[in-house]
Order: C-alpha cells, then structure tokens, then sequence
C-alpha cells in the first residue's frame, strides 16, 4: 500500500496545474464588460472590484495610469466612428502564491471593423477580504 500511495503522490504531483477557476471567471466577468461601449453601472462596478485602488497599470502604448484613470475613462464617450471592441481571453496560465496570484493570458480584441488584434497581458493579483484585485497589470501588443 506505501508503494501504491508514493506512485500516486508522484502522478498528482506530475500532474500540471490548470489555474485558479474563480480567477478565471473574474477574468471572463471583466472581460465581458470591457467589452461593452457604454459602460453600464455594473460594468463599473465590476472594473472597480477588478483593479485594487493602488494598481499600476502599463498600457501597450508604454503609458502607467492608475484606476482613477481607468474609471475616468469609462465615463468618456466613444469618439464618433470609433469601432466596438468584444473582448476575450485566450492561453490563460495562472500561478499561485498564497495571497498572490501571477495571470498571464493573450487577450484578443476582435473590432467590428473586421479587425483583430492581440496583446499579451499580464497580471499581478493580491486576495484582500476574501477576492482577488488587481495590483500590477502590463499590456504588451502582439505584432
């Protein structure tokens, strides 16, 4: 029966591991409200819980923002033209430290021109009363 305990120690142990699901689906809830052009009051709600009053945030374009900028820019309006955005998540690998958690996912913005583009994100979350908030988010785009 020892043999038969260590071979299956050994497997679990072997075995890859697969991510967090409850960081996946805050993941996929924000997602989905980034995804809608007029922000609605839930979708705000939703960033807010998202991102931790102190997160830094490093955009593709190279600029650091922080969430009062995120939220700022929830309430601005659409310029005129400007195509919607769906977005997804694809290639999502998580790793846990305790209270930490490392997110690294390709995120997949799939505009309704007809253009798709690809970023790599990757994010630091801490677990602070019972959920999970963003502290550290980078955003790199795919050539």
């Amino acid at each position: 029966m020892t043999i038969a305990w260590a071979l299956a120690a050994a497997l679990f142990l072997a075995q890859p591991v697969t991510g967090d699901d409850a960081l996946k689906r805050q993941l996929a809830e924000f997602l989905t409200a980034a995804s809608h052009s007029s922000p609605s009051a839930e979708d705000k709600r939703i960033f807010n819980g998202f991102f931790a009053d102190d997160v830094i945030y490093t955009r593709a374009s190279g600029i650091v923002i922080g969430k009062t900028d995120i939220m700022k820019a929830l309430d601005e309006p659409p310029a005129a033209g400007t195509p919607t955005s769906a977005y997804t998540g694809e290639d999502v690998k998580i790793v846990r430290h305790d209270s930490v958690a490392i997110v690294a996912f390709r995120l997949v913005q799939r505009l309704s021109d007809g253009t798709v583009n690809r970023y790599r994100n990757t994010g630091t979350f801490v677990q602070r009363g019972g959920r999970w908030q963003a502290v550290a988010w980078q955003a790199t785009k795919i050539p």
